[in-house]
């Protein structure tokens, strides 16, 4: 499942990164892969979040194609268990505790 994260703001190719602005507050993660979107649907770009982050906008680096401003982005939705799995972790039962700082 795609999970929409928000259009291009500014594209810098001769700098290798975007700034995209969020359409919500999303907890996206340093290194996350984001695919880009133009018109009718067709992937233009493969982007890799970086850790700079300001209020609704996510800089990301651009892995591969041609990213235009206006593009819109999307991330794939990991469940929590898929992901703690993939981080190393058990996952737990869904009765356990979590503490969240």
């Amino acid at each position: 499942m795609k999970i929409p994260v928000g259009s291009l703001h500014v594209v810098r190719e001769d700098e290798n990164f975007v700034l995209i602005r969020s359409t919500r507050f999303l907890q996206i993660e340093p290194g996350t892969d984001l695919m880009v979107f133009g018109n009718g649907g067709i992937e233009t770009a493969r982007l890799r979040v970086s850790p700079a982050r300001k209020g609704q906008f996510v800089t990301a680096d651009i892995v591969s194609g041609m990213p235009k401003v206006g593009d819109q982005v999307v991330m794939d939705y990991v469940a929590p268990n898929q992901a703690a799995a993939a981080a190393g972790g058990t996952g737990g039962s869904d009765d356990e505790i979590q503490v969240l700082e």
